[in-house]
């Protein structure tokens, strides 16, 4: 992978350079192979754009040019803007995009699916744009941090109709505390945590996530976690089979 947003913004071997020229690549990779106007760029690359902004950023993109060429990666004037022309799946958000949408399709099988999945997922090596400011990396940052998350909760739906909770609950258990806001994430590993017969586990995840919407945001957790937390609590409260209704119920 060439260009690299999933983490520290990175090119293989380039040294880039400060973090505002890594905001100018960043702007212009989000948008691999398709002009970026001036007024585009330069709102994303600052808040509050100084005096010579245009200045500052036709130096940023010949640095940029500089630093690319043995890459293969090359920066064109085109339609009144600027093109990162590279191929998008050289772009680890961009590809990362295509994988999870092409499992999200339904002619996909499971084993499939977790194989794009699990593809996509190891492209990710942190916080997106890690170490460029700004408002737009943020809204930039949250928006491909939602899409990992429906990314893995797809996967682990698969893993788990294949039969497959350890692997869920071995990937998800350090995930949710990272995003204690995502319930789909958390449902998952409380399934998971089911399966494998750690029913009192997933209940204490329950109130931990709980307890965290109610000091942070002063809400309850949403209908289906509420469900799923129900079922799991009548499971644990529910009497052991007598012995010969256990029998029939295996060999029936």
């Amino acid at each position: 992978m060439d260009v690299r947003l999933l983490g520290p913004v990175e090119v293989r071997g380039v040294a880039l350079g400060p973090p505002q020229r890594r905001a100018v690549l960043a702007a212009l990779a989000i948008d691999a192979y398709r002009p970026v106007s001036l007024g585009t760029l330069i709102e994303r690359v600052w808040d509050d754009p100084p005096d010579r902004a245009a200045d500052s950023l036709y130096a940023h993109i010949a640095r940029l040019r500089q630093a690319l060429t043995a890459t293969g990666v090359r920066i064109e004037r085109r339609d009144g803007g600027y093109t990162l022309d590279v191929d998008p799946d050289r772009v680890d958000a961009h590809r990362f995009r295509r994988l999870a949408k092409q499992a999200q399709q339904r002619a996909c099988d499971d084993p499939a699916r977790v194989r794009m999945l699990a593809e996509a997922m190891e492209l990710w090596r942190g916080a997106p744009l890690t170490g460029i400011p700004g408002e737009w990396a943020a809204r930039t940052r949250y928006g491909i941090e939602q899409q990992y998350v429906g990314a893995v909760v797809t996967w682990a739906q698969a893993h788990l109709r294949l039969g497959r909770p350890d692997i869920v609950v071995t990937e998800l258990t350090p995930l949710v505390p990272r995003y204690p806001l995502a319930e789909p994430l958390a449902s998952m590993l409380m399934r998971g945590l089911c399966e494998l017969g750690r029913g009192a586990e997933a209940v204490a995840l329950y109130a931990r996530l709980r307890g965290y919407l109610a000091r942070q945001l002063g809400v309850e957790p949403g209908p289906e976690l509420r469900a799923l937390h129900l079922r799991i609590l009548r499971a644990s409260r529910a009497p052991a089979p007598r012995p010969a209704l256990l029998y029939a119920q295996v060999t029936g």
